[in-house]
């Protein structure tokens, strides 16, 4: 056996990790559980929102009602973030700045 197949094998070894235990999964799940409805409350204070307001952070009414309509659980940070960026991609490549 060479070297590097044992360095593999300690690696292998040094990764498995043990399953967590039922208080982890539990706490994992109430976090994501507050996690999703902080992201509700923030999605809904957005909706009040003006467009004008919207649109300087670079998102439109679209926007917000898409995530308002989508799972609970889905990630409204990273879907508005890709939304924003996207349509500032856009109006770079088109010229415009409306």
């Amino acid at each position: 056996m060479r070297m590097i197949d044992r360095k593999m094998e300690i690696d292998i070894l040094a990764t498995r990790r043990p399953a967590p235990s039922l208080f982890a999964r539990l706490r994992t799940t109430a976090a994501k559980l507050v996690r999703a409805w902080q992201n509700r409350r923030v999605i809904n204070r957005l909706n009040e929102l003006d467009d004008h307001r919207l649109f300087d952070m670079g998102l439109c009414r679209n926007d917000v009602q898409e995530i308002r309509s989508a799972s609970f659980f889905s990630d409204a940070g990273l879907h508005l973030t890709i939304a924003a960026r996207e349509r500032a991609r856009r109006h770079l490549r088109s010229g415009r700045l409306d």
